[in-house]
This record gives structure tokens, C-alpha cells and sequence, in this order.
């Protein structure tokens, strides 16, 4: 197995662990009082509510870039199901595809339009990919850049995160090509 795929699967298991906590009910006092049992039992349950709350994107971020790992296959948590996409035969196209379902699509949205479930919390929000007038203006290597070092690198909001480290220039280019598809009106520079 690769040690890349390992090292990114003890990732989600150390912060799955920070997720659920390793405490144990040994700590509670065993003289405490009902109503007092009650609060701290209520007040448990709203923090571990918070901290899944705090820990879901980062979580969902840990599997997507596990699941982009160079591997023979695409893995992708859609609704609770896995599907595993053989990539090895797959155009860069697809494969994009594949990466902005499962990687972009929470911000961006399904479709480019800056609605991602995510989208709502953001500040600024997401590039609208399916804005022919402003995406088309872009070059191919700055749509690239953006994707491999992030926002930032381009003077945009940090908020877009690097995935250079997650993703191969390969795999890039496949989103690349992808976001170029959503565009209205439809993209007519040079291709990817």
C-alpha cells in the first residue's frame, strides 16, 4: 500500500479520535447529585454537538484529499455510500470530474455556481465556475495556479484552499479542464 494512502488514513483516524474525544466516564464524580448529573450530561452533549459541528469540513476535506490520492482508484463518499471510480482508464476530464464532485463541489457547487453546501459560511464567497464573463478571462495556467497553491497565491481569498499537496499537476489539469466545461457561455480559448 502506498505510505501516502497510510499516512492520510492515520490523519482521519487521529482526527475521527479528537472527534468522538478518548475520555472515559471514569473522571465523573459518583456523589454528584441527579440535577447535577443532568447539566453536565446536557452541557457533554451540546459541546460534542459543537465540536462535530467545528470538525465535519475538516473531516470531509481529510477524506476527499485521501480519496484524491494517486492511486488505481477514486474513492468518494456520496450520502453515506463509498463509489470507487477506476481512474486508471479514465480521460483527465473524468477524472476532473470525479475531483470537483468530490472535492469542490461543497463550495463551489455541483454545477459551479458558487451554492456548495458550504457556500453560505464562506467569506467571499466561492468563484462562480459556470460565470462564462469572468472565467474565461482566465488563462488556463492561472485557473492551475489557483487550484495548486490556493487562493492566496493569486491574490484571492485564502479561504481556497492549496491542494498541490493532495492532487497531481495531472490530476490539476483534469479539474482544470473540468471547470473549463462549466462556463456560460461556454469557454472558446485553448484548450487544457
Amino acid at each position: 500500500m502506498d505510505s501516502r494512502i497510510v499516512l492520510r488514513m492515520g490523519l482521519l483516524l487521529i482526527v475521527a479520535l479528537g472527534v468522538t474525544g478518548c475520555g472515559s466516564d471514569s473522571d465523573i464524580d459518583p456523589n454528584e447529585s441527579a440535577r447535577t448529573r443532568s447539566i453536565r450530561e446536557k452541557v457533554e452533549a451540546d459541546m460534542e454537538e459543537d465540536r462535530l459541528k467545528r470538525f465535519a469540513p475538516r473531516i470531509a476535506h481529510a477524506t476527499a484529499s485521501a480519496a484524491a490520492a494517486p492511486s488505481a482508484a477514486l474513492i468518494t463518499v456520496v450520502e453515506g455510500a463509498a463509489e470507487i471510480v477506476e481512474v486508471s482508464s479514465a480521460t483527465p476530464f473524468e477524472v476532473g470530474e470525479k475531483l470537483y464532485a468530490a472535492n469542490c463541489s461543497s463550495c463551489h457547487g455541483a454545477a459551479g455556481g458558487s451554492d456548495g453546501a458550504l457556500a453560505a459560511s464562506l467569506v467571499p464567497k466561492p468563484s462562480m465556475h459556470n460565470d462564462g464573463g469572468y472565467m474565461n478571462a482566465l488563462s488556463n495556467d492561472h485557473i492551475f495556479k489557483v487550484i495548486k497553491e490556493g487562493g492566496a497565491a493569486v491574490g484571492k481569498s485564502n479561504m481556497m484552499a492549496p491542494w498541490g499537496t493532495s492532487l497531481s499537476d495531472d490530476k490539476i489539469w483534469g479539474l482544470v479542464e473540468f471547470v473549463r466545461s462549466l462556463a456560460n457561455p461556454a469557454y472558446e480559448g485553448p484548450s487544457v
